[in-house]
This record gives C-alpha cells, structure tokens and sequence, in this order.
C-alpha cells in the first residue's frame, strides 16, 4: 500500500514540528559534579588549522576547567 503524502498532511506536519520547537522543556541538571583536576595541558602540534584547539579549550572551560596549557 503505497501513502501519498498531500499538501495538506505536509504542511500540518511541518507546523507541528515547529510549534514542538517553541515548547521549552525543563533543564535536566547533569549527574556528574565538577572535575577533580582543573588543569590540563596539551602538546602543541605543529597544523595549519588551529581552529579545532580553540573550539576545545572553549569546551574544556565550559566542563569546568579553569587552567589549560600547550607546551612544546
């Protein structure tokens, strides 16, 4: 049995899916406390693109680490 999707059942899908957008669901808090160490260092590479140790140390100081380094 083949369905064909109308015009109609389309758009009442996509606004479903946007109004599911709009509802906030509350924040589950994480399980995991805060890490014992707050340092870290990291070996830094010689690269082209150093885009990608930025965007981690951005993480990293988001999960709690206060302290990193790059040694040569």
């Amino acid at each position: 049995m083949e369905t064909v999707q109308t015009r109609r059942h389309f758009l009442a899908t996509l606004s479903l899916a946007g109004a599911a957008g709009l509802v906030h669901s509350p924040l589950v808090a994480a399980a995991e406390g805060p890490p014992e160490t707050t340092s870290v260092r990291f070996m830094r590479t010689p690269s082209l693109c150093r885009a990608s140790q930025f965007i981690a140390e951005e993480l990293l100081r988001a999960e709690g680490f206060a302290e990193i380094e790059y040694i040569e």
